[in-house]
C-alpha cells in the first residue's frame, strides 16, 4: 500500500515537471480498456453519464480499481450494478441544482 502511494507520488511529480513522460493513472488505463467495450462506449457517449464517469468521485474511485474492471468486463450482474451506480450518481447530481 505504501509502495503504491510512493509510486503515485513519483508519477505525479514527473507529470508535473514533464507532462509527456507522465504515466497514465489506473483510472485512465482502465477507461482506455473499457472504451473497447460497446456497452461502456455507449454509456460514455451519453452526455449525462459521460460527465458522471469523469467527474464523480465515487465512480472514478470504482473505475480506478483493477479488480472492479475485471468484474464488470466479465460478469453481466456486476456490469449492471456499475451502470446503476452511474445512473444513481447522475440522479443525485441533477437533484443538487
Amino acid at each position: 500500500m505504501i509502495i503504491e502511494i510512493l509510486v503515485d507520488l513519483v508519477a505525479d511529480i514527473i507529470g508535473y515537471f514533464i507532462p509527456d513522460l507522465a504515466p497514465k493513472t489506473k483510472f485512465e488505463k482502465n477507461i482506455t480498456r473499457l472504451k473497447e467495450e460497446a456497452w461502456f462506449a455507449s454509456l460514455e457517449e451519453d452526455y449525462r453519464y459521460g460527465y458522471i464517469i469523469y467527474q464523480n468521485r465515487n465512480v472514478k474511485r470504482f473505475l480506478g480499481n483493477n479488480n472492479n474492471i475485471k468484474m464488470i468486463v466479465s460478469m453481466d450482474e456486476e456490469r449492471e450494478k456499475f451502470i446503476r451506480l452511474v445512473k444513481e450518481e447522475h440522479e443525485k447530481f441533477t437533484k443538487l441544482g
